[in-house]
């Protein structure tokens, strides 16, 4: 059984959840066809319609009858992680201006999604300049926050083994494809990785020794 679409998390109403995935099964469609694979009152249908509308989740197209189409799926991620991070930014500055002096961490996060939506969440948030190593696995899923965090702060990285297309742009080179994932955020905040695949397992700390260890390696390296 399909699991059913749920965009709730980030935002949208669970009405404006079904009349997506509706938009998706069908293609281009009018809200009355919308609302009958939604099983959804038409007043309800064109709400979400003009909900999605607003969240650039789905577009209204010339022409009579009037029809719908849902935003690519791939394209609204996108679009939703820039939003997420631009909440976290601000969230970001706000703890920080607000917040004592606050002790280093180390936290642990295990599988390639886990890992990746760390990085995620980082590179994005990077103000300074982001150095380091990324395995083409992690690279490929964490595309749209280099490309965010290339706006606004120094990319030193390099890839560790063949350079996918994609990363042209983005990295300074290649490295032995056996080295681990290191990055370097800020100066003030690490990421190390051990593994690969589904048994990766990701470290994040934001305490001086080891931001001071992973300094060290890379400058070894290069």
């Amino acid at each position: 059984m399909r699991p059913e679409l749920d965009l709730t998390p980030f935002g949208f109403t669970a009405t404006e959840s079904k009349v997506y995935a509706a938009l998706l099964q069908l293609g281009p469609a009018t809200g009355y066809a919308v609302a009958h694979a939604a099983r959804l009152a038409r007043a309800n249908t064109y709400g979400a319609l003009e909900g999605l509308g607003r969240r650039s989740a789905a577009s209204r197209l010339p022409g009579r009858p009037v029809r719908f189409r849902a935003t690519d799926p791939t394209a609204l991620i996108v679009q939703l992680a820039a939003q997420q991070a631009e909440s976290l930014d601000r969230l970001s500055r706000s703890l920080r201006d607000a917040a004592a002096q606050t002790e280093p961490e180390t936290r642990t996060v295990n599988g390639t999604r886990a890992v990746a939506n760390l990085i995620i969440q980082l590179v994005a948030r990077a103000e300074r300049r982001v150095e380091g190593i990324v395995a083409p696995e992690l690279f490929r899923p964490t595309l749209p926050a280099w490309r965010r965090a290339k706006e606004r702060a120094t990319l030193a990285l390099r890839v560790a083994g063949e350079a996918p297309t994609e990363a042209e742009s983005l990295v300074s080179g290649s490295v032995r494809p056996d080295l681990p994932t290191v990055l370097l955020i800020d100066e003030t905040q690490v990421v190390v990785t051990a593994g690969s695949g589904e048994t990766v397992a990701g470290l994040w700390s934001s305490h001086p020794t080891m931001t001071g260890l992973a300094r060290a390696l890379l400058q070894s390296l290069t």
